[in-house]
């Protein structure tokens, strides 16, 4: 095989499991809402391995904070509201 066909094989299996990790994270956070929307509405939930590791006030603090400790494509960023938006990995590039 090229080095140019093992380079994409490579990039296809980084991006499903960037998948598989997001689809983790918003199946996690889809299972603590009714009680994050106690205390948490309307705020910002950075999630990383299906752990909820802090909250902000907007949602390019949340990205920011997330691709500095853990790259662009390990974590996910869900608000916490009634309404609740699977973006896939697209929820990674806002």
């Amino acid at each position: 095989m090229s080095r140019k066909v093992l380079k994409e094989k490579k990039r296809e299996a980084s991006v499903a499991s960037a998948m598989r990790e997001v689809k983790a994270n918003f199946k996690y956070f889809q299972s603590r809402l009714p009680e994050l929307m106690k205390n948490h509405r309307g705020q910002f939930a950075l999630l990383h391995k299906r752990q909820i590791i802090k909250f902000f006030e907007s949602e390019k603090d949340a990205v920011k904070t997330g691709k500095k400790d853990y790259g662009k494509s390990r974590f996910s960023v869900q608000q916490v509201s009634d309404i609740c938006v699977d973006l896939g990995l697209q929820s990674n590039f806002l």
